[in-house]
């Protein structure tokens, strides 16, 4: 049975955390809901180890992306 994670986002004003099996998951839901251009997530993952990084929004494809 796959684990959800949890992913906690911080866009320097608030912080949300979403449950999702992917980081790229997570990110989609977190980004129809925000206005940041960046913001840092933290997980952990399935091995334990703890991780962080600073995600440009918004992500996708490029051309998917351009239509809205």
């Amino acid at each position: 049975m796959p684990r959800m994670r949890t992913f906690t986002f911080n866009d320097g004003s608030e912080t949300k955390t979403v449950d999702a099996l992917s980081y790229k998951k997570a990110i989609r839901s977190f980004q129809s809901g925000t206005k940041a251009k960046s913001v840092k997530v933290e997980w952990e993952a399935k091995k334990g180890g703890t991780y962080e990084k600073q995600q440009i929004l918004p992500y996708g494809r490029a051309k998917k992306i351009a239509r809205w």
